[in-house]
């Protein structure tokens, strides 16, 4: 137990850190967003590519997995340059905070796609996770430079809502491979997009933008830029072996229950990194909603 417990919340530690890094290579790198993403999650596949080869073996894939795999790598082409934009526009603790809305999408999908109603626990799961994120982001930021902050947030949801149907296709993938040959080819998949994108519209893989934006003039890395995009994929990597390593040793419910508290280090990042505001609020705001999110998930 005391293993599983320590992995997941590895795992939550290192997605919250991944969202930073996000946030700091969109401020600090002065590379693309689409470059940004291209570099970070091929990064993260050659990782985890090593990682199923040479320590956890090539596992059998399933015909099936391909659809799946493609499926899910396709949406997160889009939802990570998304993600993106959404830390370049609005406030990162407020922006993080939003993914707590995707077991919200899923419990509210279930009648939709698959005739299942939410329990009374689930409905009011739904309500716990609103109004915590109300909490979060009622505050007009009147005193902090952040004016497309509703834009942000908006965009946090929609990725939120992408992540909601992709996760059903990473199911599928790792059910029809395993845990860590599926996230490493859907990453692969994403950087191949990417890739494709850029080819398409800027015949170049890496490419600078003419801006500098400053979240805080005490934050400068001594060392090249690309480093900022290669530690996130280092981060991605890891936060997908600690997942999928917390799923193995216990139930999936529990992992993704305990993996949500990384928006309550999100919080903390956004004030000590960012110099946000209000994070007491903010953080009473996450855990009422991550309270939100366990009723979801132990519904059934």
């Amino acid at each position: 137990m005391l293993v599983w417990f320590l992995l997941a919340l590895g795992a939550a530690i290192a997605n919250s850190w991944s969202q930073v890094v996000q946030k700091w290579a969109i401020f600090l790198s002065r590379y693309s967003k689409i470059t940004i993403a291209f570099v970070s999650t091929a990064t993260a596949a050659l990782i985890l590519f090593v990682v199923s080869y040479f320590i956890i073996g090539v596992p059998q894939i399933d015909e099936r997995f391909w659809v799946a795999v493609l499926v899910t790598g396709i949406l997160n082409t889009l939802a990570l340059p998304m993600m993106l934009k959404a830390y370049e526009l609005g406030e990162f603790s407020s922006v993080y905070s939003m993914i707590l809305m995707t077991p919200v999408f899923l419990l509210i999908a279930s009648p939709i796609v698959l005739g299942e109603m939410p329990s009374p626990i689930g409905i009011f799961g739904v309500l716990l996770t609103v109004l915590g994120l109300w909490v979060i982001t009622r505050t007009n930021h009147e005193h902090t430079p952040v004016p497309n902050f509703a834009k942000g947030n908006l965009l946090g949801l929609a990725v939120a809502f992408i992540w909601s149907i992709s996760v059903n296709f990473d199911k599928l993938a790792a059910i029809y491979s395993d845990q860590f040959f599926a996230p490493a080819a859907t990453m692969a998949i994403t950087a191949a997009g990417c890739a494709i994108y850029l080819f398409a519209t800027r015949r170049a893989l890496i490419i600078k933008t003419s801006y500098s934006l400053a979240i805080n003039n005490n934050h400068r890395f001594a060392v090249p830029k690309i480093f900022i995009l290669l530690l996130l994929g280092a981060l991605m990597a890891l936060g997908g072996i600690l997942h999928n390593s917390a799923l193995l040793a216990g139930f999936a419910s529990y992992t993704i229950a305990i993996k949500r508290i990384g928006v309550l280090f999100g919080v903390f990042w956004g004030w000590l990194f960012f110099k946000e505001t209000h994070i007491l609020r903010k953080a009473l705001g996450a855990a009422i909603a991550i309270a939100g999110v366990v009723a979801i998930l132990f519904t059934n």
